[in-house]
């Protein structure tokens, strides 16, 4: 594992960095801080805050208020050390609630107090990285914040989730082809979710945003069964996916002559919506062979 202590030595800031070569790079990440006192969270918090901005430290600061979460900027975190190097699971931003802990230690025959231990722990696991896409910029507005944590209530990092992009009219052909799509995504152990399966935030596009930033990939589901324009929702949606660099598996009704301009380029799938049960799982399981999904 990596290990780093961040040891306040008369106001400067010294880092303890593991010196080990032998540490393997898909190893956690742990950053420390200690003070030789017992002291309340807010307290140690904002010592430590203060330490890493009398030091220009940017990798590390609260998200909101010193004892919520904190934002870690892992792509500068692992540019910062030299051991981070070929670790490849640091990449973009997080959010961790750092651990508290407090050590007191008294003396067994006086019961006088001789330890005084407080301490701040940030773990990073690559295994909650896998299926989270970090290179989402997470200095996304505050109103995220509580709808996201109750997303992960549900669904956490290591759970493989995909978001469906798709008009809502569900006559009995669309009803048809999304649970197609979604049970068979579900076979393969992936969770492929729309925005009206839960409400995690009041507000329609709050709640939309949430899922996007929730979801690993996308995908986008084109058809012409009642109408031939294409959606200005899914659009956004893409769009919006297309700037967190997430995947996006776009499927095509085979009727459709053409994608929207802006997507003419893009590969896609095509499926047949008269026999969408034998044509979608064909392209389906490419995709997610071709992404390693």
């Amino acid at each position: 594992m990596f290990t780093f202590h961040f040891i306040n030595f008369f106001g400067n800031l010294d880092i303890q960095e593991p010196v080990n070569k032998g540490i393997l790079p898909e190893s956690p990440t742990f950053i420390y801080y200690q003070e030789k006192e017992d002291l309340s969270k807010h307290e140690i918090l904002r010592r430590f805050n203060s330490l890493l901005n009398s030091n220009n430290i940017t990798y590390l600061r609260p998200l909101k208020n010193l004892t919520g979460e904190w934002i870690i900027n892992l792509q500068e975190l692992k540019h910062s050390f030299k051991c981070l190097n070929d670790t490849k699971y640091l990449n973009g931003k997080i959010t961790i609630e750092p651990e508290y802990i407090r050590n007191i230690e008294n003396d067994k025959l006086t019961d006088e107090i001789i330890l005084e231990e407080t301490t701040l722990k940030f773990a990073i696991y690559p295994e909650d990285m896998q299926n989270l896409n970090s290179a989402i910029d997470l200095s996304f507005s505050e109103e995220l914040n509580e709808p996201l944590k109750r997303f992960r209530k549900d669904f956490k990092p290591t759970d493989k989730c995909g978001f469906l992009m798709m008009k809502y009219e569900d006559s009995k052909i669309q009803t048809e082809i999304r649970n197609i799509v979604k049970n068979y995504f579900g076979d393969k152990g992936i969770k492929l979710l729309r925005a009206d399966d839960k409400w995690y935030a009041e507000d329609l596009l709050t709640n939309i945003k949430t899922y996007m930033h929730g979801c690993f990939f996308g995908v986008a589901l084109f058809e012409r069964i009642n109408t031939d324009y294409f959606n200005p929702n899914v659009s956004l949606e893409i769009g919006y996916m297309m700037a967190m660099n997430k995947p996006i598996l776009y499927l095509k009704d085979s009727t459709l002559t053409s994608l929207q301009t802006d997507l003419i380029g893009k590969l896609y799938h095509e499926y047949n919506f008269q026999s969408p049960e034998k044509t979608l799982p064909i392209v389906i399981d490419k995709w997610i062979s071709d992404k390693e999904i």
